[in-house]
C-alpha cells in the first residue's frame, strides 16, 4: 500500500498529447479531475469555434487557465497582505512588540507536479 505522500508517475492524455506528471499518491484523483475537466473545456472549444485548429483552441485554453491563475494569485496576495497587516494591528492592540512571519508561502500549487 502506497503512502499518501509516495510520489507516483501518471500518464495524462489531452486530446491526443500525452505527457507524465509525478504527485503524491494523494493527489491522483485531482489530477485525473483536472484531466477530465480540460478535455471537456477543450471539445468546448472546438465545437464553438470549428474553424479553428486544435493548436489555436488549446492556445485558447491555455490563456483562460492561465488569466484565471494569475487573477487567483493576485488575489490571494492582496489577501495574503492583508491578513498580515491585521495580525499586525491586533498585536499592536495586544501589546505585542512584533509578529513573526512564520509562513513561507504556500505550495499549494506544487500539485501539479513535474513535468
Amino acid at each position: 500500500m502506497k503512502s499518501n505522500e509516495t510520489k507516483i508517475n501518471i500518464d495524462v492524455n489531452i486530446y491526443g498529447t500525452r505527457f507524465s506528471v509525478v504527485v503524491p499518491f494523494s493527489k491522483q484523483d485531482a489530477v485525473r479531475a483536472t484531466e477530465t475537466q480540460m478535455k471537456a473545456y477543450l471539445k468546448s472549444l472546438k465545437e464553438t469555434h470549428p474553424t479553428r485548429s486544435l493548436a489555436e483552441c488549446m492556445a485558447m485554453m491555455a490563456y483562460h487557465y492561465a488569466s484565471n491563475l494569475f487573477a487567483v494569485n493576485a488575489r490571494y496576495e492582496a489577501d495574503r497582505a492583508e491578513a498580515e497587516e491585521l495580525l499586525r494591528d491586533a498585536a499592536k492592540i495586544c501589546g505585542e512588540d512584533t509578529v513573526g512571519d512564520t509562513d513561507n508561502g504556500s505550495d499549494e500549487f506544487s500539485e501539479f507536479g513535474e513535468y
